[in-house]
């Protein structure tokens, strides 16, 4: 008898390359970049910030040309003043697992 189940996602499910990317957005813009980063398949995750940066966008990509290009979608949105992206490397702390 099965009495339950757990589904766990794993580290080889994820996409190869992950990405931080701190937005900083003109006043009154939010609505709109928001938009252009929900049509962006790469991006995963947006927060609010405080601070120097108004937005933190998690990205993700199977190929750096691809981390590139929506890096490069999300500095060109309208809206945007500046963006800084911050490439993960090495993962030496995960809870979420």
């Amino acid at each position: 008898m099965i009495q339950g189940y757990t589904l766990r996602s794993s580290a080889a499910m994820r996409p190869p390359l992950q990405a931080t990317v701190l937005i900083s957005i003109e006043p009154r813009a939010g609505p709109e970049v928001l938009a252009r980063l929900r049509s962006l398949s790469g991006v995963e995750v947006v927060h609010t910030t405080s601070g120097r940066f108004d937005l933190l966008a998690q990205v993700v990509a199977q190929t750096t040309a691809d981390l590139d290009q929506t890096i490069d979608r999300i500095g060109e949105a309208r809206g945007v003043k500046s963006s800084e992206s911050l490439i993960h490397l090495a993962t030496k702390l995960d809870r979420t697992t």
